[in-house]
């Protein structure tokens, strides 16, 4: 916390206004609750830096369901990478680090499709790869299905997709969603 203060010396923090007689507070945790001050400095300010990028980590670790700080990230990821593309691909790293600390988060998942989307079919065979361990943890993952049949519409690779069905359906019979995602196949594939 204490680097979070000297990195962020020079803004003032906006505290969470709740108006003058909130129904339920929410508690937050200190950390958190400072964190988001300077959060909410940072929107007020319209600041896009690596300090940002740093402070958008550190927020996602306390609540990574979190949209705006996903936003946020990508809008300081898309004015950082202008000057070290490189950047995206570090991005693409953590946030892989993130989704499989929280398979079932839609904000993680969004957020992976826009840097795909970014990058270009160069990611789409590594995104494919961390669907499929998602999914071997949790063959119904809705998100990571989602994010899956984006990719193969998107970049194409739909090479194998019939296998990769049908072993998640030996495996559970009952598993609709692998069900869902074969008729997309069989339907792209004819």
């Amino acid at each position: 916390m204490a680097s979070f203060a000297a990195a962020f010396a020079d803004v003032a923090p906006i505290e969470q206004d709740d108006g003058p007689a909130p129904v339920c507070a929410i508690a937050y945790a200190p950390e958190y609750a400072r964190l988001m001050g300077f959060f909410r400095a940072i929107l007020e300010s319209n600041e896009r830096s690596p300090r940002v990028l740093e402070l958008t980590a550190a927020l996602a670790e306390h609540n990574a369901a979190h949209y705006t700080v996903w936003h946020v990230r990508r809008e300081c990821l898309w004015a950082l990478a202008s000057n070290d593309a490189s950047i995206l691909t570090d991005e693409l790293r953590y946030s892989a680090e993130v989704a499989r600390e929280n398979p079932k988060n839609y904000q993680i998942w969004y957020h992976r499709r826009a840097l795909v989307e970014k990058i270009g079919q160069a990611a789409a065979a590594d995104e494919l790869a961390l669907i499929s361990t998602a999914l071997r943890d949790d063959a119904k993952n809705y998100h990571a299905w989602s994010n899956r049949l984006w990719v193969l519409k998107t970049y194409g690779g739909w090479a194998g997709e019939l296998e990769f069905c049908t072993a998640l359906l030996d495996a559970d019979v009952y598993n609709n969603s692998a069900w869902n995602h074969l008729y997309q196949v069989k339907a792209q594939l004819g």
